[in-house]
């Protein structure tokens, strides 16, 4: 019965880390996905602005 006991234990275990490490996985794929699209679009806006300024200023 001991064995099986230590059995589950480290089958519970690891299912448990597998499952959290899966799931910060998946949270900082997220993140740096959010981040890279966000800091494009941001990237995007400021060079539309500045563009837009630059042929205000010709005119």
């Amino acid at each position: 019965m001991n064995t099986f006991m230590a059995i589950m234990s480290q089958l519970f275990w690891g299912v448990t880390i597998g499952a959290l490490s899966a799931a910060f996985s998946a949270l900082a794929k997220g993140l740096a996905a959010v981040v890279g699209i966000g800091g494009v679009g941001w990237y995007s806006l400021k060079r539309r602005r500045d563009r837009r300024a630059r042929i205000e200023r010709k005119d």
